[in-house]
């Protein structure tokens, strides 16, 4: 996947999108309504509706 990877872009529409683990959004409330995707070793949190990316979490 060849994308610009950073808090504010969008990923396309047609990325399979996860449910966070349920651990997550307990941990931080933020994430509650994200859902994310593996990009290579980083986790991505995006914004369902609008498909932005909210964090990046580097593995």
């Amino acid at each position: 996947m060849n994308l610009s990877v950073g808090v504010g872009s969008a990923v396309w529409r047609s990325v399979t999108l996860h449910s966070l683990p349920p651990a997550m959004p307990n941990l931080a409330s933020a994430y509650r309504s994200d859902r994310y995707i593996l990009l290579r070793d980083d986790i991505v949190t995006i914004v369902a509706d609008t498909c932005a990316i909210t964090d990046v979490i580097r593995g």
